[in-house]
């Protein structure tokens, strides 16, 4: 019954008796918890309260792992956690650290502290941070243009621009090939601009080509790759890079990147470990040279340091002539093939991992960057 004032039969409307404790707000109520009048008996009767909000340690970016501490609390209590992106609970995410992945790029995260004693519970939340990516912005822009989805290859594209930007040689080059994704239309795509335009170079495949996860591989009788890129606009007289990393060793009279003009004047190309085992090249030159070959395979390249010189850098051989600059060529450079003035001549048959046109390269940067390409090459699984 409902008794206001009496023992009765303890329901919830027994304000002051004895009753089951539901709503008594006076009496013994239900496991203390309500007792006396305010809940006295633990801890003063107070429900935990937060002082010193909860804060977040740690390098918001993905992959790395946030810490989040409990704050100040009076009441004694103990601590649970969830962190939580835009709002919303992150399954499983219950403990006082948080590793960041792909999905909190670019999004709010915060952590929710609970605080518990026997009186009850509060919550407090922390600071929220906004989660960077661990990729490189100019290697993700890459790597969204040419569908690149293999984890690996991924990896070895961001490490690449890192290491190249490490070196202070990213801005000196002009386009970069690094054929990963295994199909021309991954192939195609320049690193230092993957937009899908003449003008950012990105290269157009013609004739014979093998495209595959090692590397894109011409015909040998009729393919090269145009790369839209002239140097008398796009490069410097004393300045001038060219080369590529080849995974074949071959002797044959083929042109692995170039271009030149009327009568091979103002060539810059190269032509290595040839049929009777020269090297013959040009940079910005009406006169080449005939070296001494060091294979085919690696990385070749091709630089000139200065108006009376140039350098021809075959793995860790790097030999310097003094021969003077001429003109710039008004002709596209061509991969897998020597651009001779608007005709594709001296095809190549070699796997190309990799291309390179570059402006202003130094003898130190050349250095770097074959440790750069070689390290990309061995992520791969494709060194040679």
């Amino acid at each position: 019954m409902a008794n206001s004032n009496g023992w009765g039969d303890g329901s919830v409307n027994n304000n002051i008796g004895w009753g089951q404790g539901s709503n008594n707000t006076v009496g013994w109520g239900k496991s203390h918890l309500d007792s006396w009048a305010g809940a006295t008996d633990i801890d003063g009767g107070n429900l935990p309260s937060n002082s010193v909000a909860p804060a977040i340690t740690g390098t918001a970016q993905e992959g790395q792992t946030l810490t989040c501490s409990t704050g100040t609390w009076s009441g004694s209590p103990t601590y649970t956690y969830q962190w939580k992106r835009n709002g919303s609970n992150i399954g499983s995410a219950t403990n006082s650290t948080y590793t960041l992945v792909t999905a909190d790029v670019g999004q709010s995260i915060k952590c929710t502290v609970t605080a518990t004693n026997f009186v009850g519970s509060a919550t407090a939340d922390s600071n929220t941070v906004t989660p960077t990516s661990s990729t490189d912005a100019d290697a993700q822009a890459f790597i969204t243009a040419a569908s690149i989805t293999d984890p690996t290859q991924q990896s070895a594209i961001n490490q690449l621009v890192v290491d190249l930007k490490g070196y202070n040689i990213w801005t000196k080059m002009k386009a970069l090939y690094p054929f990963v994704g295994g199909t021309a239309a991954q192939h195609k795509w320049n690193l230092k601009d993957p937009r899908d335009l003449d003008a950012a170079f990105r290269l157009v495949f013609s004739g014979g080509w093998t495209h595959s996860s090692s590397g894109a591989t011409p015909n040998g009788t009729n393919a090269y790759a145009d790369t839209f890129l002239i140097p008398n606009t796009n490069l410097g007289l004393n300045t001038s890079g060219i080369g590529v990393y080849s995974r074949t060793n071959n002797l044959t009279n083929s042109g692995d990147v170039g271009v030149y003009d009327s009568g091979f004047n103002n060539g810059l190309y190269l032509l290595t470990n040839t049929a009777d085992t020269k090297d013959y090249s040009r940079n910005n030159s009406n006169s080449g040279i005939v070296g001494t070959s060091y294979g085919s395979s690696g990385l070749l390249l091709n630089y000139r340091v200065s108006s009376t010189q140039f350098r021809i850098r075959i793995n860790t051989n790097d030999n310097v002539y003094a021969i003077n600059s001429s003109a710039l060529s008004t002709n596209k450079i061509y991969l897998g093939a020597i651009n001779g003035n608007g005709i594709a001549q001296y095809y190549s048959n070699r796997q190309l991992a990799f291309g390179i046109i570059a402006d202003g390269l130094t003898t130190t940067d050349a250095s770097n960057l074959i440790t750069a390409v070689q390290a990309f090459q061995t992520a791969l699984n494709r060194n040679v």
